[in-house]
């Protein structure tokens, strides 16, 4: 029988999730419109020139075969003329140029006369009227046609503006004529010029016209393309992981009423997945079935925790993780006949650092159910939530409601945010953590009930600042109960004892020396419970400048000089520049009446750099109500248009209201060469 549809599961917000069909989408569109307005800028310049060069062809062409005709006749003789006139009006439909003329030059009066002309396509009625054999034109003979009178004509057509219109023209001498009653070539008495011509509004025209056709296929071409690969992505892409996931997300209820396997066909990676899946499906039924099998054995118990330490240990994240800020080490060991303890973080990208641990009450395979729950809830929970009191709230009312088992799990949460330095703790039943600094602090200001228990349950954040070289050290009650041969407790007072000695060491290594310490005590005794520690070691931050300035432009010097003897690449030192330049502007324009001070700390790390401005003006988040580009108020909105770009080259941004003080943190990484030239 196969299982009723759910709904799409929606988000903390209660929004349906963004599909990956969506996401690429986002990418893709904005890329091909770019490479559109690319291709068509390229087009647009090489359709110009191509279709400038063919014209200025036809006028050059048309010029040397005026130049031929011009030689068959006298132009002067008047019967000749009227013989050959039509002559000049086909070289212009055959050209396809405005104009062909013939010109006797008279250039120490500056003057020129038309001996012959044709008109073609565009003419204006205005130039035939003017234009016409014997009409004498002075003041117009311009350079072009001087040199072709002396015999060096221009390579090229040239542009000339006249009283017609803007156009190409290609001048060309004739020096000779056909004399029919001497049956030979006769020299002018001085040289006639022929000219062709063609209107640059008539090229523009034809112009236009041809780059609309291009442009209007490469968009065509663009959207069936676009078309054909969203079909694609989509019924590719997108559906198969569609049926992946709600398959995987009902696989237990699925599983309970007759599960059926994903269909696989071919060979990409979708289908291996599914197979991978329908493998862990079949192995789930082997284990299961291993587990019926034992029991028939009377093995139940070890069965049970064996899966439990396989599910348990797949949770958990890795026992180490660093960064420029702080590290992460944790260790987690299941007892031979329990299960349930966890440990969880999460480091987020504008740097503040989640960090929690749990006990579970239960034993066996509960246990380490009721954990599996528990760290997916924890991992939840701390991506959509800032407060850890919050966090433990809904994580508490998740539990208790589907709680039949009636199990209940400790838990310590933790946030550091490495801005302000402050580690903000809540605790639901868990043993009080250490913080190892000048001296030995137990967290045990923050204090509720177990989660679990009791649906509606409040809790409590507390604040602590961590210093560089803190280390906050966390552990469950198989640390302090472990037993010895001798059935004596490592205890408290011995944990607090090793702790307080190695305050004033290398706080990096807790776990480690705790641990050797423990396997020292217990020496071989066999383990009672699950041992689970994770240390939060605060580095020892990296060098950091700080500027105390007006709020005044006059100050920006001062600023960009700073950072231009910082030792990062010029292109970082362009971006850094840029996005100090529009906040600290901002700051000047909108945050006091009056200047006043701003602090602005410059922090090198070994990925980049991080700038905070702080000042005690306005209250303003310049992260919030960021709009597209084509929403955005111009006029209106504060902060101008700088806010969004230093906002999009920023890797990370941050905005905090704390002590009457804005705090604007932001991040910006090297660019790594290597990347760089795989781009290029």
């Amino acid at each position: 029988m196969k299982r009723k549809e759910k709904p799409p599961r929606k988000n903390q917000s209660g929004k349906k999730p963004r599909s990956i069909f969506f996401k690429i989408g986002l990418f893709l569109v904005p890329t091909i419109v770019i490479l559109d307005l690319v291709m068509l800028l390229l087009a647009y310049n090489i359709t110009y020139s191509t279709n400038l060069g063919v014209f200025k062809t036809q006028v050059r062409n048309a010029a040397e075969m005026a130049v031929q005709y011009s030689q068959a006749y006298n132009l002067k003789d008047d019967e000749s003329f009227e013989k050959y006139k039509p002559d000049y009006s086909f070289i212009c439909d055959k050209f396809d140029v405005t104009y062909v003329f013939v010109l006797d030059p008279d250039i120490e009066n500056n003057s020129e006369t038309y001996l012959a002309i044709g008109f073609g396509r565009g003419a204006s009625e205005d130039a035939k009227k003017a234009r016409y054999r014997g009409v004498t034109v002075t003041g117009k003979i311009s350079q072009h046609e001087i040199d072709a009178y002396n015999g060096d004509p221009d390579e090229e057509p040239l542009h000339e503006r006249n009283q017609f219109d803007d156009s190409l023209v290609y001048y060309l001498p004739c020096n000779t004529y056909y004399d029919a009653n001497k049956l030979e070539y006769v020299d002018y008495d001085r040289p006639i010029l022929v000219g062709a011509e063609i209107s640059l509004n008539r090229i523009n025209a034809i112009f236009r016209q041809r780059f609309l056709m291009i442009a209007l296929l490469t968009i065509s071409l663009t959207l069936l393309i676009v078309a054909a690969f969203s079909v694609i992505l989509f019924n590719k892409v997108t559906k198969p992981v569609r049926r992946i996931s709600k398959r995987m997300s009902g696989f237990v209820t699925d599983r309970e009423q007759g599960f059926e396997k994903l269909d696989v066909k071919g060979n990409d990676e979708f289908a291996q997945m599914s197979r991978a899946f329908n493998t862990m499906a079949d192995e789930i039924d082997s284990y299961i079935e291993d587990i019926d099998a034992l029991n028939r054995e009377k093995h139940t118990q070890e069965a049970e925790l064996n899966i439990a330490r396989r599910i348990q240990m797949g949770l958990l994240l890795p026992d180490h993780i660093s960064n420029d800020r702080c590290e992460i080490n944790a260790y987690m060991l299941p007892a031979r006949d329990v299960g349930g303890d966890l440990y969880d973080y999460q480091l987020l990208d504008d740097g503040r650092v989640f960090i929690a641990i749990a006990d579970v009450s239960g034993k066996g395979i509960s246990g380490a159910l009721f954990m599996s729950r528990a760290i997916t809830l924890l991992h939840q929970f701390m991506l959509s939530e800032t407060s850890p009191a919050k966090i433990l709230t809904h994580y508490n009312d998740t539990l208790t409601k589907r709680n039949p088992g009636g199990l209940f799990i400790t838990t310590f949460l933790a946030v550091w945010d490495p801005l302000t330095g402050e580690l903000t703790y809540s605790n639901a039943g868990h043993n009080y953590p250490y913080i190892l600094s000048d001296k030995l602090i137990m967290l045990k200001d923050a204090h509720g009930i177990a989660a679990g228990l009791f649906e509606g349950e409040e809790y409590e954040n507390a604040t602590i600042k961590l210093n560089e070289g803190d280390t906050l050290f966390l552990y469950t009650d198989g640390v302090n109960e472990a037993k010895n041969a001798k059935d004596v407790f490592y205890s408290t007072e011995r944990l607090e004892e090793k702790l307080s000695g190695f305050a004033r060491s290398d706080s990096s290594d807790t776990v480690d020396y705790i641990l050797n310490d423990l396997n020292s005590f217990t020496h071989g005794a066999e383990q009672s419970d699950d041992i689970t520690m994770l240390c939060l070691h605060i580095k020892n931050q990296p060098k950091e400048t700080v500027l105390q300035v007006k709020s005044e432009p006059t100050q920006l010097p001062h600023i960009k000089e700073t950072i231009l003897g910082l030792s990062v690449s010029d292109a970082l030192k362009k971006k850094l520049i840029l996005a100090a330049e529009e906040i600290f502007i901002n700051i000047c324009s909108y945050a006091y009446d009056e200047p006043d001070e701003v602090e602005l700390k410059i922090v090198t790390t070994d990925n980049g750099v991080d700038l905070t401005f702080i000042d005690g003006g306005k209250p303003f988040d310049p992260t919030a109500d960021l709009l597209d580009i084509d929403e955005y108020d111009h006029e209106n909105a504060i902060g101008g248009l700088g806010r969004f770009l230093t906002f999009s080259i920023a890797d990370r941004y941050r905005y905090i209201r704390q002590d009457d003080k804005n705090i604007l943190y932001l991040s910006f990484n090297e660019e790594d060469p290597d990347d760089h030239q795989q781009e290029s």
